[in-house]
């Protein structure tokens, strides 16, 4: 438990500031609809310009396009097939790694239904997530690998991070998860979901946000 501060203030900087949280919740609820979102249709949705939108999407780190220039993919949220998906409102999306399923219920205000699978047992994991807790986990005991914090650049996520971050299902694959990967640490499902809320605090509005660091 007491990495979560540490890693909460490392990751956060994979999220635009506080500053650009509505432009950024915007950009992520409009991906979840499903289709690629383009610089105008954020524009519109947000009231801004659209050179304005286009230039704050160049700041921001981690942002994907497709061969058209539309965005498939942010903080986390993607609509590239992976193994971890999300169900919600009944569309079917994907994340770039475990932990991501565990925040974007709360960034989208939703409930979601999350698939993913363990790679060292091979079993399937299964969660039910509300904007604020697990609802359902299977199977118990669930835990979620992180890779060094220090290793990770902020500015390219998903090899340095992502590509570490499973679910692991049950205390047993989370010790021969670490007895392989001595580097990494893991959380309990808990502990990993108090992560992500406190890591996309600058993400939520003032009024529901708390520290991260």
């Amino acid at each position: 438990m007491s990495r979560i501060g540490p890693t909460a203030y490392k990751l956060r900087d994979t999220f635009p500031a506080c500053e650009d949280a509505p432009l950024a919740s915007t950009l992520v609820r409009l991906l979840a609809r499903g289709k690629p979102v383009t610089d105008g249709r954020l524009a519109v949705a947000c009231e801004r310009p659209v050179a304005e939108v286009s230039t704050q999407l160049m700041r921001w780190p981690n942002v994907e396009r497709d061969a058209d220039g539309a965005v498939i993919a942010f903080s986390g949220l993607t609509l590239r097939p992976t193994v971890h998906s999300l169900q919600v409102d009944g569309r079917l999306l994907h994340a770039w790694c475990a932990w991501d399923t565990l925040f974007l219920p709360r960034m989208l205000g939703a409930t979601a239904h999350v698939r993913s699978v363990c790679p060292v047992t091979g079993r399937a994991v299964e969660l039910v997530l509300t904007p604020d807790r697990v609802e359902q986990a299977d199977p118990p005991g669930i835990h979620v690998s992180f890779p060094p914090v220090d290793t990770t650049d902020t500015a390219d996520i998903i090899s340095t991070f992502c590509g570490h971050v499973h679910f692991l299902a049950g205390a047993g694959a989370a010790e021969a998860w670490q007895e392989t990967h001595s580097e990494s640490h893991v959380l309990d499902l808990a502990a990993a979901f108090e992560l992500g809320c406190r890591t996309t605090a600058p993400l939520m509005a003032p009024s529901t946000a708390t520290e991260c660091c």
